[in-house]
């Protein structure tokens, strides 16, 4: 069956979630066609990204790797990029297909856009299933972030406009990254490479700022960039800021929220003996991000969450300013994978 012959039953956005393009005719197409068939509705996805923020595309039986997930999403966005300086822990699947983010399942995953901290970050984030969770949980969580600007206390709002944010990162060395609490990332595995003047050296291309704290672990400032954004597309004005993540008050809230009472523990003692190991977030004028404003907009987006079960060989494309995503906890085994991009001329 050729490309133009795939029909697909559609489900239009509801409030929050992606449109879903269900295959209604073909569902053993082969890779050659599935490509096709993506690529000669380009526009239409375009679209639907731009107006709803997301499509979940669902049903194509042969659809099973990361070969088969590159190919398929190159006829969407053909500019795939890297994840250098990124805060999750993630591995190469193939090429610049990346797994998920691995931290443990019992985690959650708050809503996030991704890079969002940084001042050019993907236009897009597409998710493959590989395998969905094999015991429970393991939803993708979804919120629209021109909901949450609605929704952010406006003196609360007015004080990130005032200032704006900026990242400060705590990296610490392979040998040293069980002393740090929460999410762990060392320092050679965020730029690719074990050498602190190839780091310093990305550092100073990306505009950054950086210093060496107890020797081996690096103090990361990334961009100083507005909590709001207009899309370059439909000029929305869309929250877009990981204030909620990366504040020491949400890391707590958050691992109580799981149930990680070591980690909970951990990150406590740390606010009050060192809190140079934690990351934080701070205003333009190098003040951090008061713990009542941040937990504001941890419980706002907390409270924008839709869950998806994303099954076998499902693709899930989002505009990534539009919405931000998540995790649920799972049990078993669970396989996505991601791929980021830009979206190309607009």
């Amino acid at each position: 069956m050729g490309a133009n012959k795939i029909t697909f039953n559609v489900d239009d956005a509801q409030t929050g979630m992606p449109v879903v393009w269900d295959v209604a005719n073909d569902r053993g197409a082969d890779l050659d066609e599935i490509c096709a068939a993506i690529a000669s509705r380009r526009p239409e996805i375009d679209s639907i990204l731009y107006k709803h923020g997301g499509l979940l595309v669902r049903g194509f039986e042969r659809l099973r790797t990361a070969e088969d997930f590159e190919r398929v999403i190159l006829q969407v966005t053909p500019d795939l990029l890297d994840y250098v300086g990124g805060t999750s822990p993630r591995k190469s699947a193939h090429g610049k297909i990346m797994t998920a983010t691995y931290v443990p399942p019992t985690w959650s995953i708050p809503l996030h856009q991704e890079m969002a901290y940084t001042r050019t970050p993907p236009d897009r984030i597409t998710f493959f299933c590989e395998k969905p969770a094999t015991f429970g949980g393991g939803y993708s969580t979804l919120g629209d972030m021109r909901i949450a600007l609605d929704k952010i206390d406006p003196a609360v709002r007015r004080k990130f406009d005032r200032h704006g944010l900026q990242l400060r990162r705590t990296l610490p060395s392979r040998q040293t990254l069980h002393l740090k609490p929460g999410v762990q990332k060392p320092w050679p595995e965020v730029f690719g490479a074990d050498d602190p003047k190839v780091v310093e050296r990305i550092v100073a291309e990306k505009g950054w700022r950086a210093e060496w704290w107890n020797e081996d672990t690096l103090l990361l400032w990334q961009d100083l960039l507005p909590a709001v954004k207009l899309h370059p597309v439909t000029g929305e004005a869309i929250w877009c800021n990981q204030a909620h993540f990366f504040a020491p008050s949400c890391m707590t809230a958050w691992a109580q929220e799981d149930r990680r009472v070591a980690d909970y523990e951990a990150i406590a003692n740390a606010r009050a003996s060192t809190p140079e190991i934690l990351d934080n977030i701070f205003f333009g004028n190098g003040e951090p991000v008061p713990d009542d404003d941040a937990l504001h907009v941890y419980r706002v987006l907390r409270a924008l969450e839709r869950p998806i079960q994303l099954k076998q060989g499902d693709l899930l494309m989002l505009d990534n300013l539009i919405f931000a995503h998540g995790r649920t906890a799972f049990t078993g085994e669970r396989s996505i994978l991601v791929a980021l991009a830009r979206a190309g001329s607009h």
